[in-house]
C-alpha cells in the first residue's frame, strides 16, 4: 500500500523537486520581476508620545530600492496611487492611518486627486512647486472639497505665505535645517494653527531636542527606515474577478453579478466555456450569465469563479503544474467530505483546497491575500488556523501529497476512512484534474 499511494505522487515531485514547493527558476524569477511584482515605500510618521500618526508613502520600483529612482515625478505618483488604493488595498498599507504623498505642480492640476479618499491622504506640496495663482486656487479648491496639505522641506520666505493658507501640516528638514534653524522657523509659524513635523531624525538627542521645542509629530531613521512592501501585479481580468468572486460569495443580487459581467466579455466567455466542459459535469448547456446563476447558484459559480483566478493567464506567473496540484488538492477536499458534509458545504471544500495554495503560487503570505477576498468563515478558518469543521478534510489532502501512510491513517481513522479508499479519491481527483487543466487557456 505505501508503494500505491507514493506512486501517485512521483510526477508531482519531479516536477518541483523533491520537498521543493512548486514556482519559477530563479534566475526566470529574477527576469520577470519588474512585470510580476509591485512595491511601495513606506514609513511611518510618529507624534511626540512615539505613536503611529501616519505613513508617508514611497514609490519604489524594486524590493531594494532605497529611493525612488523618479524621472517622471506625475507618473511616479500615479503608480502609488494606484498601488495602494487598487492593488495592495488600504487596509492592508495603512490600516487606520492616513497617507501622505508627495505632489508635483502638474500632479496638482490633473483630476487624478479626486479619486483620492479625502479622509485617508494628506497632499505633500513639494518643495519646488511655485505658488502662482492657478497653483493656489487649485489647492484651495481641493481644501474645500475636504483635502489636507502639508509643505514638505519647508524654509519660510514670505512668497510662500499663499501656501500657508492652505496647509495643514509643516514639515521642517532638520538635517537642513539643524536645532537652531528649527527654533527659528518656528518663530516664524507659530500661531497658525498648523502641525509642525520635523523630518529626518537621527537621535535620540535629535529627538529630544525637537520635543522640547513642541514639534507635533516626527520621521527619520531615528524612529524607523522606509520599509517596502511588496505584492504580485494583478492585471485587469485578474481584478475583474476579485470583484466579481466578492460579489458572489457575498451572494450579491443576481440582477448586480449579471451587470458586472456585462463589462467582462471574455471573462463572461470564458466562465461559459469551464461551465459547459467536460470536467464539470452538467447536464445541460449554459449560455448566459442568468442560466448560469440559476442553474450554479452562488456556491457553484463562485467556485468557478476561484478556477478562474487560478488558470487566468495575464500576469499570474504560476506555472501549470502548480496549479494542477492545486486543482487535485481542491477536488480531493471536496471528495473526502462528499459523503459527510452537506451538498451545499462541499463547494467551499473545493476552495479550501484551491486556495490552500494561493500564497505558493503568489509569493504573498495567505493571511495577506485573503484579506482582499470575501469568504465564508469556515473556509478562512481552515486556511489560517487548521480549525473549524473544513479543517480536518484539506488536513488529509495535503497529508496525501506527502504519502506518509502512518500520517494518513492517522488523519484518515477519525473520519472513518481507510488507505484504499484515499487511493480511490486521489486517482479520481487527478484525472478530474487532468480533464480540468487541458480546457484551460494559459
Amino acid at each position: 500500500m505505501r508503494k500505491i499511494i507514493s506512486s501517485l505522487f512521483d510526477k508531482k515531485k519531479s516536477a518541483a523537486g523533491p520537498d521543493k514547493p512548486v514556482g519559477l527558476p530563479a534566475g526566470e524569477r529574477r527576469r520577470d520581476m519588474a512585470e510580476t511584482d509591485i512595491f511601495i515605500g513606506r514609513q511611518p510618521i510618529l507624534n511626540s508620545d512615539q505613536k503611529l500618526f501616519a505613513y508617508e508613502l514611497l514609490f519604489r520600483s524594486s524590493a531594494t530600492a532605497g529611493v525612488a529612482g523618479v524621472t517622471d515625478g506625475v507618473q511616479a505618483t500615479s503608480r502609488l496611487v494606484i498601488n495602494t488604493f487598487n492593488n495592495f488595498g488600504v487596509e492592508r498599507v495603512l490600516g487606520n492611518k492616513k497617507a501622505f504623498i508627495n505632489v508635483s505642480a502638474p500632479l496638482l492640476e490633473s483630476d487624478l486627486l479626486e479619486l483620492l479618499p479625502t479622509d485617508k491622504v494628506v497632499l505633500e506640496i513639494l518643495e519646488d512647486v511655485p505658488p502662482t495663482a492657478e497653483v493656489v486656487s487649485r489647492c484651495q479648491a481641493l481644501k474645500a472639497r475636504g483635502y489636507q496639505f502639508a509643505l514638505d522641506d519647508f524654509i519660510y520666505k514670505r512668497e510662500l505665505e499663499p501656501f500657508l493658507s492652505v496647509a495643514s501640516y509643516i514639515k521642517l528638514d532638520l538635517r537642513a535645517l539643524g536645532v537652531n534653524g528649527l527654533r527659528e522657523q518656528l518663530h516664524l509659524l507659530r500661531g497658525r494653527g498648523i502641525s509642525l513635523l520635523a523630518e529626518k531624525v537621527e537621535t535620540r538627542t535629535e529627538f529630544e531636542a525637537c520635543r522640547a521645542l513642541l514639534i507635533n509629530y516626527y520621521q527619520g531613521y531615528y524612529f524607523a527606515k522606509p520599509e517596502t512592501l511588496r505584492m504580485k501585479r494583478m492585471d485587469p481580468s485578474t481584478q475583474q474577478l476579485l470583484h466579481l468572486f466578492n460579489l458572489v460569495s457575498a451572494s450579491a443580487e443576481p440582477q448586480i453579478i449579471e451587470a458586472n459581467f456585462r463589462h467582462c466579455v471574455t471573462l463572461s466567455y470564458n466562465l461559459l466555456h469551464y461551465i459547459n466542459s467536460v470536467g464539470f459535469g452538467l447536464v445541460h448547456k449554459v449560455d448566459t450569465i442568468k442560466h448560469a446563476l440559476v442553474v450554479l447558484g452562488h456556491a457553484k459559480l463562485a467556485r468557478w469563479l476561484t478556477l478562474l483566478m487560478f488558470s487566468s493567464s495575464g500576469n499570474n506567473p504560476a506555472p501549470q503544474a502548480l496549479f494542477r496540484m492545486a486543482l487535485i488538492r481542491a477536488r480531493l477536499t471536496e471528495l473526502l467530505g462528499k459523503p459527510r458534509l452537506p451538498a451545499a458545504e462541499q463547494d467551499y471544500l473545493f476552495m479550501c483546497g484551491m486556495f490552500s495554495l494561493l500564497d505558493a503560487m503568489l509569493d504573498t503570505p495567505l493571511a495577506e491575500l485573503l484579506k482582499n477576498l470575501t469568504l465564508p468563515d469556515k473556509v478562512s478558518s481552515a486556511l489560517l488556523s487548521g480549525q473549524g469543521p473544513y479543517a480536518p478534510y484539506l488536513a488529509l489532502s495535503c497529508a496525501c501529497e506527502e504519502g506518509d501512510p502512518a500520517r494518513l491513517q492517522s488523519l484518515a481513522g477519525p473520519l472513518g476512512m481507510g488507505l484504499d479508499d484515499l487511493m480511490h479519491l486521489q486517482t479520481e481527483a487527478m484525472s478530474w484534474a487532468e480533464e480540468v487543466a487541458s480546457a484551460s487557456v494559459y
